[in-house]
């Protein structure tokens, strides 16, 4: 499985580099970050994708990470790149889930920051299934996460999953000395906790496999590096929203 998925990674990977260059507006920083969490967690069997209901139980919070799934997408031949580039065309599919939402793809685009823990709440409470979320280490500032997590702890919620892409670097500055995301706040809120290198696939497969099995809620925190895989891009702030060279991404995709 595990080999499976690093396979898989590169394809989507390169495939996500294609898109980009061809014209396609995603925030590349902040996808691959969390690129290695989604293959593992889409490949791995922990989270499914159908061609006709969708994504199922998994909140993308982290919106601006679209363009993982359209590579995802692309990669299993569930949609083909000319029909790709013609529902881009027509406003049907777009970069960012929070405004764009394709025939009820996803149960819930992103909105607004700091609504998706809210979100799993009701739908943690209609299913005995695992739900889960990805959201970003500067999207836990908002209170409104905090409100949820209180809650989950209150009513004793067993069933929702909440992946923290921890890069340390918001869409303008860098995160440094984050007092809510340290493990003695968060351990106390009665989750199952991990803290794991999120670019580690066989870690991250590891815990998932943990998460799946656990009778309780989970808070897993990825370490990541914004940028992951582009030395040219790594950690730098000027790439939340820029672009590199059409160049310099042809070379990765060599």
């Amino acid at each position: 499985m595990i080999k499976k998925i690093k396979i898989k990674s590169e394809k989507v990977r390169n495939i996500f580099l294609k898109l980009i260059v061809s014209g396609h507006k995603y925030h590349l920083g902040g996808s691959l970050s969390c690129l290695d969490f989604m293959i593992t967690a889409i490949y791995g069997g922990i989270i499914n994708i159908h061609k006709k209901k969708g994504i199922k139980n998994f909140i993308l919070s982290k919106g601006h990470a679209l363009g993982i799934i359209h590579a995802i997408l692309l990669e299993k031949k569930m949609i083909t790149y000319n029909s790709f580039k013609n529902q881009t065309s027509k406003g049907v599919i777009g970069g960012q889930l929070d405004i764009f939402n394709p025939k009820n793809f996803f149960e819930w685009n992103s909105g607004s920051l700091g609504h998706s823990v809210g979100v799993c709440i009701g739908l943690a409470l209609t299913t005995k299934q695992k739900v889960w979320t990805l959201i970003g280490d500067a999207e836990i500032d908002e209170g409104s996460i905090w409100e949820a997590l209180f809650f989950i702890k209150d009513k004793k919620i067993k069933n929702i999953n909440i992946v923290i892409d921890k890069n340390n670097i918001s869409a303008s500055k860098k995160i440094t000395n984050k007092g809510n995301l340290s493990p003695k706040v968060l351990k106390n809120l009665g989750f199952e906790y991990f803290e794991i290198d999120g670019h580690n696939v066989d870690l991250i497969y590891s815990v998932l496999k943990k998460v799946k099995k656990v009778k309780r809620s989970s808070l897993i925190i990825l370490n990541t590096i914004k940028g992951k895989g582009i030395k040219e891009i790594e950690n730098n702030i000027k790439f939340s929203h820029q672009l590199p060279s059409r160049e310099l991404l042809g070379k990765y995709i060599k």
